[in-house]
């Protein structure tokens, strides 16, 4: 089985192979021109640990084609990492392969394999009698292994990345259908020995052959009988080429064993491994990557060797098995011999490596290219805080870094700045002299911003957009709002194709590996910044529409807030970032942007207009309160409280602040705060007790504040020059409060609201009380300020009824906060 003859004629986007020793020499010269022609972009190859850690500190590692054309990742385990396994990943095929041929020259062009490549097309028919059930049930299966793999073994985030993207984008394989009472199949150590599986499947064996360049001692292989229970044992050997203590073989196996020689008329060494088993049941085949050792047929992967191999199952009877008559393996089994007649090759010790790992390095990648800077994210979670760190190349470069982690929760390790020049390259960490990490490569994407656009696909363009847009807005990466315009464009195209062909079944919900392909990539054909955040906005307000036109689900309201978020935060954080542009244009030194902000503002100040006549606050609360009728467990368990007090209070509040920021109405305030009472009334209980929780509500706002300055801070680092902000968020949130609750305590149904003592046992006091205080503090801004007029004379409104003296609610407010005050005291 040949990984470079397997790929003629394919077509994938995706490949995983996985090796025990690697040879870069021979994978850039010999495979990346195969797997590039085939369609993959960033093949990854997975590798021992320690075999990773010896061709590092030897300096082996240096090959710019890796990380550039592909990715090497070293898995870590007990025993040995082994398989070897290619997992070749498409849209409309998948191939498969499990052999015994590691990534070297040496094994693939002078060495005789043992292996099987497997072909399932998508569009496959079941009734084919050319496609074995067992052979997409071998997909199937090496798919998943190669999913446990990333999720158990893999601590890199960018081949992580890469492995999900071929799982997703095979899921199709799911929906074929195999037989469910085949014999053999692919087999891993996992989770169980692979040589209890086999047995288990087999029943009674009546005669065991054996063949590997690996036996284990005579415990080993004592305990390999046992599991066995054959009546009859045979050994083949490859003369100078089989570790074996033939005397150990007779006491595991019996005094009935026989030997006899592996035959062929190449140069090539045998490098096969496997077991022939034989019963009433007909006979069996195991061969791939496990040596007839403990690690790899006894353990699992949590006490030794990780491991996969192909069991193959035939009923038919005959005295020569299937197995010698495969024209890519020409070895047959000799005459029996007396095992004193081989030239047994005696066991070398593994020469140790000098140097041992104190503490472990998971993941180096790049973040963020910035001209000839780059930002790394160091993964090593046993690194305190504080540490100064040396960051040591394989070539022997070095530079000191402070280890402070983020304060971001969601992301682990820390972040340096580093010369554009270490990208790609092989490091450590060092602590000490005696204290120092494993080797890894700071990896990157194939091409720049391909890890964001795929991220946006693979979540209908939901998951991302925030950071995205603050990347673009204050730390001017152009890419970012490349990122968004090229995947909402994909995911435009792909909900227009739906409404044009609703019957296609490629256009499914569930299929989203269609939409994570890897020819996604930043191209160079660019338009304006604030055209393609306007590409954004215009995608979220499509699909907001699309869904509020649709009877509501839990997924398609959990989908509708989440775009509603998006929308609010490019108009927010966008209409921030122009309220900044006098401090970015005063002085000598004007701060120069391909950013129009101008332009951006004008957008931005559209898209409020959109969402206030399209009235998205009230069709999306009516949405999001019908479905919770109709699913309330389920709905709370999807819906974040935090996001909906973002969506419905928190943003709109902003907004209010902006048009004080700005000097402008962006909409006219009256009209405004009308239209949010009315979309959200208390008669909804969830908005309800969203708006009566005033203390929730502003550590949100405060929360909402205290990134943007973050954010600012460095900004204002990056450029070299003080900025602030231009005013501050109470202005809005009050104004909010003021026009909500004095239109809902003004009426007469609400006129006992809280006045009912029963609400303190309902809600926080301390919520209600800091609800009241904000709400009075509006107030009082409104009648202090001449700006607010509006607010104090709007037409038929229920507020021009209070300055009047009918139904005041404010000595209500006051009693709640009187109430609060007098408990916390007691």
């Amino acid at each position: 089985m040949n990984l470079i003859d397997a790929l003629g004629g394919a077509d994938v986007e995706y490949a995983v192979c996985t090796t025990f020793p690697f040879e870069p020499l021979f994978f850039g010269n010999y495979a990346i021109d195969p797997l590039q022609d085939a369609g993959v972009v960033a093949p990854v190859v997975l590798m021992d640990g320690q075999k990773y850690e010896q061709l590092a500190r030897r300096n082996q590692l240096s090959s710019r084609a890796i990380g550039n054309h592909y990715y090497l990742e070293p898995i870590s385990v007990s025993g040995a990492f082994h398989p070897k396994v290619n997992f070749l990943a498409g849209e409309d095929a998948c191939h498969v392969g499990v052999s015994s041929a590691n990534l070297t020259l040496g094994e693939y062009s002078t060495a005789a394999q043992l292996g099987q490549t497997v072909t399932v097309p998508r569009d496959v028919d079941q009734g084919e009698e050319s496609l074995a059930p067992e052979v997409i049930h071998v997909a199937k299966e090496v798919r998943r292994f190669t999913q446990h793999l990333a999720a158990d073994h893999i601590s890199g985030h960018d081949v992580q990345t890469q492995i999900d993207r071929a799982v997703n984008t095979t899921e199709w394989l799911e929906d074929l259908d195999h037989q469910t009472d085949i014999s053999g199949g692919f087999f891993h150590n996992l989770d169980e020995p692979i040589l209890q599986q086999v047995t288990e499947e087999l029943g009674d064996v009546t005669t065991a052959v054996l063949f590997a360049p690996f036996f284990g001692s005579e415990e080993t292989l004592s305990r390999i009988g046992t599991t066995i229970g054959a009546d009859q044992y045979e050994v083949l050997v490859s003369d100078g080429n089989t570790h074996l203590t033939p005397e150990d073989a007779v006491s595991a196996f019996g005094d009935d064993v026989t030997f006899r020689p592996l035959v062929h008329d190449t140069s090539r060494w045998i490098h096969a491994k496997g077991l022939l088993l034989k019963g009433p049941w007909g006979t069996a085949i195991l061969y791939g990557s496990p040596n007839i050792t403990g690690r790899a047929l006894l353990d699992t992967a949590s006490s030794g060797n990780i491991e996969a191999a192909i069991l193959s199952v035939t009923t038919e009877d005959s005295d020569e098995s299937p197995l010698w008559r495969q024209s890519s393996f020409p070895v047959h089994p000799g005459e029996q011999r007396d095992p004193g007649s081989f030239d047994f090759a005696e066991y070398t010790p593994v020469s140790q490596e000098t140097a041992t790992t104190t503490f472990v390095l998971d993941d180096a990648r790049v973040e963020r290219v910035q001209g000839e800077t780059i930002t790394v994210r160091f993964v090593a979670p046993h690194i305190d805080d504080g540490k100064s760190v040396t960051v040591e190349s394989s070539a022997g470069d070095a530079v000191q870094i402070d280890w402070q982690q983020d304060t971001d929760d969601e992301q682990e390790g820390v972040t340096a700045t580093l010369p554009e020049a270490w990208a790609q390259t092989i490091v450590r960490l060092r602590l000490s002299e005696e204290e120092y990490s494993n080797f890894r490569q700071i990896t990157t994407e194939p091409t720049e911003g391909t890890r964001e656009v795929t991220g946006l696909l693979r979540s209908d363009g939901r998951e991302g957009v925030q950071s995205l847009v603050d990347e673009a807005l204050f730390f001017d990466v152009g890419v970012a709002t490349a990122a968004i315009s090229q995947a909402t464009s994909k995911l435009t195209e792909k909900y227009q194709q739906r409404q044009d062909d609703p019957d296609d079944s490629t256009n499914d919900d569930s299929d989203e590996g269609s939409w994570a392909t890897g020819g996604t990539r930043i191209t160079t054909k660019r338009r304006k910044p604030h055209l393609e955040l306007k590409d954004g906005m215009d995608y979220a307000q499509k699909r907001i529409e699309t869904l509020l036109e649709e009877p509501p689900t839990v997924r398609s309201v959990e989908e509708l807030i989440d775009h509603f978020d998006n929308l609010w935060y490019y108009i927010t954080k966008g209409l921030i970032r122009s309220a900044l542009s006098p401090q970015l244009q005063e002085g000598d030194d004007p701060y120069e942007t391909e950013l129009n902000v101008e332009r951006l503002h004008s957008i931005c100040v559209n898209r409020i207009e959109t969402i206030i006549s399209s009235k998205f606050l009230l069709h999306s609360r009516r949405h999001l309160n019908q479905v919770r009728q109709i699913e309330p467990d389920t709905t709370a368990d999807v819906l974040d409280s935090d996001q909906l007090t973002d969506v419905f209070i928190v943003h709109p509040a902003t907004l209010l602040s902006l048009m004080d920021w700005h000097d402008e109405a962006f909409v006219e305030r009256f009209g405004f705060l009308r239209q949010y009472h009315q979309a959200l009334t208390t008669a909804d209980p969830l908005i309800g007790e969203l708006l009566i929780d005033g203390e929730h509500i502003s550590h949100r706002l405060s929360e909402f504040e205290r990134t943007l300055r973050e954010q600012l801070s460095a900004f204002s680092d990056r450029l070299d020059r003080d900025l602030t902000l231009p005013g501050d968020f109470d202005t809005g949130l009050e104004l909010l409060f003021y026009g909500f609750w004095y239109r809902e305590l003004a009426q007469q149904r609400d006129n006992d609201l809280f006045d009912n003592s029963a609400i303190f046992d309902h809600y926080d006091p301390a919520g209600l009380a800091e609800t009241a205080q904000i709400t009075l503090r509006g107030k009082q801004r409104v009648e202090d300020n001449r700006e607010y007029e509006a607010l104090r004379k709007g037409t038929f409104d229920p507020i021009v009824r209070l300055t009047e003296g009918a139904n005041d609610p404010t000595p209500q407010l006051e009693a709640i906060i009187t109430k609060v005050d007098a408990t916390q005291r007691h």
